[in-house]
C-alpha cells in the first residue's frame, strides 16, 4: 500500500471523525460504534434525528437548536438549525443531507446565512443539520468524485425554500419576533 499521500495520523482520523458524522447523522436509525486504537469514540444508538445530534455534538447544543419543516409535493424539507446564541466562527456543525446523502453547496449554505440576515455578530454563521427529500430524477450528484455536490433541477426554487422556511421558523420560535415572516415574497413566483 502506498502510503506516502496521508497525513499525520490526527488528520486521517479527523477526516475518518467527518465521514462517520455524516453517514451516521444520515442514519439516525441505525446503530454506529466508531473505535480508535481500541477505544469508544462514538457509540451511537438507534433513536430520533434530534437525539442523533446530541449524541454527536453534545448535549449543550439541545437547547440552541430549533426545528425545521416543510412539506410540498415536489420536496419534503426538515432539520434543525441553531438559534444566533448558537452560531459559530468555523463551519464545523453545517450539514446539507439530499436523500440522506450528504452534500456541500456554498450556494444553500448562502441560504442559511440569508435566513438569519440581521440576527448573527460579523464573521458568524449558523449551525445546521438540514435533510431534502426530492425526486432523484430532479437532482445530479455525479458533478464532484467524491459526490458531496449535488445539482438541483430548481436550485433557485430550493434556495428560496430554506431562506424561506428557515426564516418563518425563526420567527415562530420568536428568535427574531419583529419580522414577519408569513410568506418570504420570493417564494410568491413559484406558487
Amino acid at each position: 500500500m502506498n502510503l506516502k499521500f496521508l497525513k499525520n495520523n490526527n488528520i486521517e482520523f479527523r477526516h475518518i471523525i467527518d465521514e462517520f458524522q455524516r453517514v451516521a447523522l444520515a442514519h439516525p436509525d441505525v446503530e454506529f460504534d466508531l473505535y480508535h486504537d481500541d477505544e469508544v469514540v462514538f457509540r451511537l444508538r438507534k433513536g430520533a434525528q434530534m437525539q442523533r445530534i446530541v449524541e454527536i455534538f453534545g448535549r449543550k447544543l439541545q437547547p440552541l437548536v430549533i426545528p425545521i419543516k416543510e412539506e410540498m409535493d415536489w420536496v419534503g424539507f426538515h432539520g434543525y438549525v441553531a438559534k444566533p446564541e448558537g452560531a459559530k466562527k468555523a463551519r464545523g456543525e453545517q450539514f446539507f443531507f439530499v436523500n440522506n446523502r450528504f452534500f456541500k453547496s456554498p450556494y444553500l449554505s448562502k441560504a442559511v446565512q440569508d435566513a438569519f440576515e440581521g440576527l448573527l455578530l460579523p464573521g458568524y454563521i449558523p449551525s445546521f443539520f438540514l435533510f431534502l427529500e426530492i425526486d432523484p430524477e430532479k437532482i445530479d450528484i455525479n458533478i464532484h468524485p467524491q459526490k458531496t455536490e449535488v445539482k438541483f433541477e430548481d436550485e433557485p426554487l430550493i434556495y428560496a425554500l430554506i431562506r424561506s422556511t428557515i426564516k418563518k421558523s425563526l420567527g415562530i420560535y420568536n428568535v427574531a419576533p419583529s419580522l414577519d415572516f408569513e410568506r418570504d415574497p420570493q417564494m410568491d413566483s413559484f406558487f
